[in-house]
């Protein structure tokens, strides 16, 4: 088995786990959102449902650039990545509007079905842009963008998941919240590796994105069985 054989098997590897996890992670999603045990939490378990059909998409098309697959292949995949950070960083922030850390409605300069709209906008803009830039065969470009991008959604997830800090640990939302904060910088690491390759060593960049595939598809584990328990204990 040749270099190329291994690093194909192991990008193999992890594009299925990435799969097979997102796929019952999605599914414990829709679960609990059935249940809706939270009052107003109802959007939460939406974007969970949508990073988790996202995350699905990103390992199946994966899997078909490893078995072949072209540009179109390789674009919406990397499309599909964008879209999940997006919606895990929209997760984060749902919690943290929904706590009692958040300002109250009248105290907001912008309302939270306001700054709802703004966000799904700004995603739109940067998936068709990126699109656009790598169909133009700008690669490049386009890896740039990819970078920027996951960086500047994964920058604000982060800032909203620390501000829950102050609340009380050990609860199932917290302990959720956390192992979602590790899932978007695995995903985040998986986005900005090609970027790298601009600036390092293709084989460090290479290295490191199949070190953050692995590890994407194993935490998305815990997240998963954290949704499996919270059914379980409502049904």
């Amino acid at each position: 088995m040749t270099a190329a054989d291994a690093l194909s098997a192991v990008a193999f590897a992890g594009y299925g786990i990435v799969v097979v996890a997102a796929l019952a992670f999605t599914y414990y999603a829709v679960r609990n959102f059935a249940f809706d045990r939270l009052e107003g939490y109802d959007d939460f378990w939406g974007y969970l449902t949508y990073l988790g059909v996202a995350f699905a998409a990103f390992g199946a098309l994966g899997l078909a650039l490893v078995a072949g697959g072209g540009t179109v292949v390789r674009a919406f995949a990397d499309v599909s990545l964008l879209v999940a950070i997006a919606f895990l960083t929209f997760a984060l922030r749902e919690v943290y509007y929904n706590s009692a850390l958040a300002p109250s409605p009248e105290e907001r300069s912008l309302s939270l079905a306001r700054v709802r709209r703004i966000e799904f906008g700004f995603v739109a803009v940067v998936a068709v842009e990126w699109l656009v830039v790598l169909l133009i065969d700008q690669p490049a470009v386009a890896a740039t963008v990819k970078g920027l991008g996951a960086l500047a959604f994964a920058a604000y997830g982060v800032a909203f998941s620390e501000r829950l800090e102050s609340l009380a640990h050990g609860t199932a939302l917290d302990t959720l919240r956390r192992h979602l904060l590790l899932v978007l910088v695995c995903a985040t690491g998986v986005a900005v590796a090609e970027a790298l390759a601009l600036v390092a060593p293709a084989a460090v960049a290479d290295g490191i994105f199949y070190v953050f595939l692995v590890l994407l598809g194993g935490l998305l584990v815990p997240p998963t069985v954290r949704l499996q328990q919270s059914v379980a204990g409502l049904s």
